[in-house]
Order: structure tokens, then sequence, then C-alpha cells
């Protein structure tokens, strides 16, 4: 059972937790939730910050609740929630990660119909922008588990690299560009992974410090690793970064192709961050393809890489054969990959 301690304005976090369809008890300024740890974590994004920050908690066995005196230890034994999301979550962080899994979802090269690569999706029972809500510490961890096991993972599931690997990396964890990188090339000399096989990918990068990310661009790309930016065309931000960083690789943002066969503005937009990329030596990639309209277009337009259950769905165990069986048929319906 878990005890929550808020001093000021309970009735809210009552309001808010019945809204959850959360089953609590009160007494006085104590919150009794009969649920696991792992359950709890999964509403805390859902908690505005001014409750989470000055809420206290503690975890509670039944026998505690029987007296005044055994409530009060409550109370003075009872931590932020930052504090006991560390010291649970680090004390079964080990469970919860081995628990999860990498997904690999193919990326298809047009010109070879083969198999690009395969991005790397950590699975976890909490997700990691979870975390974030209540550790960066925590979520910085998670973040590098998920790295980690994607490169092991790869190394057994694709032991002669054939394919590249696209691994994800959150601008809140890129602040300091040496030792990011230095971490993700002692792995690859570890794990005797090829660094021309890796593709670094940046997301969610409006906002993010410019400086910072160049010098990871440079850093990266001396080792032989490629820089990919994800959801190009989201906004003028989006814009701003690409002619600023300058990566190998552009991701279409997701919502530009979907329908975008039915949508004249979205064609133009497409077709003009195609025609940019390729007169800056920038690869295109479209990710999110569903439907063979949107493959068609996407062809006519000239994208250089191809992703989405048009073509296969992330597995842990991807079946390479099929996903370029799939891939080739596809294709060579529409051979129109690059004329434009």
């Amino acid at each position: 059972m878990i005890a929550l301690y808020l001093k000021d304005s309970p009735q809210k976090l009552s309001n808010i937790l019945s809204s959850l369809g959360v089953s609590f008890s009160t007494i006085g300024n104590v919150f009794i939730l009969d649920m696991e740890k792992h359950a709890f974590f999964l509403i805390v994004e859902d908690l505005p910050k001014e409750i989470t920050k000055k809420l206290k908690i503690s975890f509670v066995e039944k026998e505690d609740l029987s007296s005044a005196e055994k409530l009060i230890e409550i109370g003075f034994r009872s931590i932020s929630l930052e504090e006991f999301a560390e010291e649970n979550l680090f004390y079964g962080l080990s469970e919860v990660l081995n628990n999860g899994d990498i997904y690999f979802h193919s990326i298809i090269d047009v010109k070879t119909k083969k198999i690009y690569g395969f991005e790397a999706l950590c699975r976890l029972p909490i997700p990691i922008y979870k975390l974030f809500k209540v550790s960066d510490r925590i979520a910085f961890f998670a973040d590098n588990f998920c790295r980690e096991r994607a490169l092991l993972d790869y190394t057994r599931r694709f032991p002669m690299q054939n394919y590249h690997l696209f691994l994800n990396f959150h601008p809140k964890f890129l602040k300091n560009p040496l030792e990011n990188v230095g971490e993700l090339i002692t792995s690859l000399m570890n794990k005797e992974v090829d660094a021309s096989k890796i593709v670094v990918e940046i997301d969610e990068y409006e906002g993010m410090d410019l400086k910072s990310v160049k010098l990871i661009r440079d850093f990266l790309k001396a080792e032989g690793i490629q820089v990919a930016l994800d959801d190009v065309g989201a906004g003028y931000a989006g814009l701003y970064q690409l002619t600023e960083i300058h990566p190998d690789i552009a991701k279409l943002d997701m919502a530009l192709v979907r329908d975008v066969y039915k949508s004249p503005v979205k064609q133009a937009v497409v077709k003009g961050l195609i025609s940019a990329c390729k007169a800056s030596n920038i690869k295109v990639l479209a990710e999110g393809i569903e439907k063979e309209e949107e493959l068609l277009f996407l062809l006519e337009a000239g994208v250089d890489l191809l992703q989405g259950f048009l073509f296969s769905k992330p597995s842990p165990y991807p079946n390479t054969r099929e996903i370029e069986k799939v891939a080739y048929n596809l294709l060579a319906k529409h051979p129109l990959g690059g004329l434009l």
C-alpha cells in the first residue's frame, strides 16, 4: 500500500485521484492507495507539478494504519516523490528493465530494395517519458540502459552487422557532448560494433541547446557515426534546426506522411523538404507509411529511405527475409524512386 501526504490542497488531490478512477481512503491529510508501486508510477504523469512537488510518500502495511502514533510515524518517514522514486526504482530497476524488450523496426533503402537498417525501440513496463515526471536521474539511467540493451541485442540478432542501427537520444541528456559521445564509443568498442553502422537519432529537438548538439554531431561524424533528425517539417523550429545542424538523415514528420496523397498542401511541403535535403546531400527517410498510395507519392517525390507498417511491424526478432520480400514486391510494383 502507498501512503501519500499532502499538507496543502488535499481536496485537489482527492478530486484528481477520483477523476483518474483511483480507489483510495483518507485519514486526515494522508491518502491511502491500495496499489503496487509500479502502478502508482503510471498515474504520476497525470498529477499537476504543483502537487507532485509538495507530495510526501511512503510504502506502508495495513498494520501501520492501526493507530494515531503509527500514522505520525508515516508522516515522519515520508519522503519526496523524487526521493521515493529513486529509492524504490533503483532497488528494483534491474527487474523493471530486464522485463522490457528491444523491438527492431525495419528501414528500407529505395535504391537497393533491401533493408538499410533498423530503429531500436525500447519497450519497458514503465515508459521512459513517464519516468521524467518523477526523476531525471532514473530516466537518464533507463535511457542509457535501453541503448546498451539495443546494442547487445543488435549484435545477437545481426552478428554480421549488415544493417544500420538507429539509436534514439533524448536532447534532455545531451548536455555534455564529450561524455555522451565517449560513453557511446566505448560501448561500441566493447561490443565490437562498427561505428559506421550506427545512426544517432535526435528527437524532440526544438528549444534544445544548438551548440551542444552541433558539438555532438561533430564528435559523432569524426567517429564515422551518422546523425539523424526526427520529425523534420513538424514546425518552423524543426526546419531551422535542420538547416543549422545539417544531419546525415532527415526523418519526415509522420503527420506529413499520413494520407499525403490526399493533401496538395502536404505534397508541396514534402516535395520542398526533399528538394532542400537533396541539395544539401541529406538523405530523407519517410516513416509511418501504412498505405501504398502514400508510398507511391513518396517514391515519386524522391525519398531515399522508407519505414512503416506497410513493410513490417516492430519485432524483437525481425524476419529479414520476409521483410525484404515484401519491400521488393512493393518497390518493384512502383519503380519510381528518385526519378523526380
